[in-house]
């Protein structure tokens, strides 16, 4: 295995992206603005784009649908899971489902899950986007709009692309620094490539970039036949395999629910690393702070953390622990209550807990819901009626306290006893 650099660390919020954050909250109050500058913008590169086809990325493909063409650019496409209608949770009745932006009627379709090889492909190494050798960008079914989160997609092609001989994978890919993307989109696809590669050697390329979450994680789940190496995204901006082996993701639209063996060939290696046993024991009350967030913020939090630190909960800030201590932290949970976020993703690694999500809009995304009762845990939440996923909002306090007290069945700690327990404590926390 090739010596990896030192992880890229997450940037900490400065002037910067508060005031990019600015700009965009702006423009999410003026949407007739925004979506008339965009249209005339994406006209002047659709003309482009039509006037210079050879010129820039602009086609997507199916690979599937490239497989079956003469010279498609595909070839030995393996199917592992057939398409299937997936059931999210235990089918009881579930209010989220009256809610819920998507799957309202308790089950999705999974598409096919499959590898196949890409001979000669062209593959932007920071982002991960992978095309075919006449540059169409592979894409996979029901999550085609992901494309468009590319950089150089509608961009022009690259005069200048290393060859590399062999046969390769990547797991980077457009969100693949978002953690839980990380885990349900990214990491799943290591054990697909590992049964394709039938113990062939495969050298897995990363950017340098990769964060320290990354870094861990693969470095846990690597198979034995594989090599990891780090490039230098700003030397090797594209790179040419000789072959590319390349999975579907085996997650869904907004779904964290996976076939099953996937959640524990993540989870069990990391634990292993980290010498935690399979069980769980429950002893923690976590809620998941976005305090240093850029967007998404609770703006009472601090009413917040009072009123959670007096049910034993402690604030917890996880971009500021290593990440073995947020997995140990999360081991132990009882119940963890969080905004809509990544780092509420880390109940990847807890037991049959409580979760209590705090969404800004009244129809949220499935992202939680569906991990939490995938992995056989409770799901509770609160929705505020904010315009805009992203955009800041005010925790409803009494419906937290209900939740707390009703569904939860927790009592207050007396003053005198919270005034020494960890409840007012904190991790990760610069104050």
């Amino acid at each position: 295995m090739a010596e990896a650099p030192p992880a890229a660390k997450a940037p900490r919020p400065g002037l910067g992206r508060r005031f990019r954050n600015q700009v965009r909250n702006g423009l999410l109050r003026a949407p007739a603005l925004f979506n008339a500058a965009n249209r005339v913008r994406n006209l002047g590169i659709d003309a482009l784009i039509a006037t210079f086809p050879a010129r820039y990325i602009g086609k997507t493909i199916g690979a599937a649908e490239a497989a079956a063409l003469p010279g498609g650019g595909v070839r030995n496409l393996q199917m592992l899971h057939p398409a299937e209608r997936v059931q999210i949770g235990s089918g009881a009745p579930d209010r989220f489902f009256e809610v819920a932006q998507y799957h309202r009627e308790g089950w999705f379709q999974r598409a096919d899950i499959f590898v196949c090889e890409i001979p000669n492909a062209h593959v932007h190494v920071r982002s991960g986007m992978v095309c075919t050798r006449d540059f169409e960008v592979l894409v996979d079914e029901g999550l085609e709009h992901r494309h468009l989160l590319y950089q150089p997609f509608r961009k022009r092609r690259p005069q200048q692309v290393r060859k590399v001989a062999g046969l390769w994978a990547t797991l980077a890919y457009c969100n693949a620094e978002n953690f839980w993307h990380w885990m349900i989109d990214c990491l799943p696809k290591l054990q697909t490539l590992e049964r394709a590669a039938a113990g062939r050697t495969v050298t897995l390329f990363m950017p340098q970039t990769a964060l320290g979450f990354q870094r861990y994680t693969l470095e846990a789940l690597l198979p034995a036949n594989f090599r990891l190496e780090y490039l230098d995204s700003n030397v090797d901006v594209w790179l040419q395999p000789e072959c590319l082996l390349w999975s579907t993701l085996l997650s869904g639209l907004c779904i964290g629910q996976l076939p099953a063996g996937y959640i524990d060939g993540i989870r069990q290696p990391i634990f292993r690393r980290i010498g935690l046993p399979a069980s769980h024991t429950k002893s923690e009350r976590i809620y998941v702070s976005r305090r240093n967030a850029g967007h998404r913020r609770v703006r009472n939090e601090d009413a917040l953390c009072e009123l959670l630190s007096a049910y034993g909960f402690r604030s917890v800030q996880l971009e500021k622990l290593p990440f073995e201590q947020q997995v140990s932290l999360f081991h132990s949970a009882e119940i963890v209550v969080g905004a809509h976020g990544a780092g509420l993703g880390t109940i990847l690694f807890s037991g049959d807990i409580d979760v209590v999500a705090l969404y800004s809009t009244a129809n949220p995304g499935n992202y939680f819901h569906s991990l939490a009762v995938g992995l056989g845990q409770r799901h509770h939440f609160v929705c505020e009626d904010e315009a805009h996923e992203d955009n800041w909002f005010d925790a409803d306090l009494a419906a937290i306290k209900s939740i707390l007290e009703n569904d939860l069945h927790l009592s207050p700690i007396p003053p005198e006893i919270q005034q020494g327990s960890q409840g007012r404590g904190s991790l990760g926390s610069s104050e």
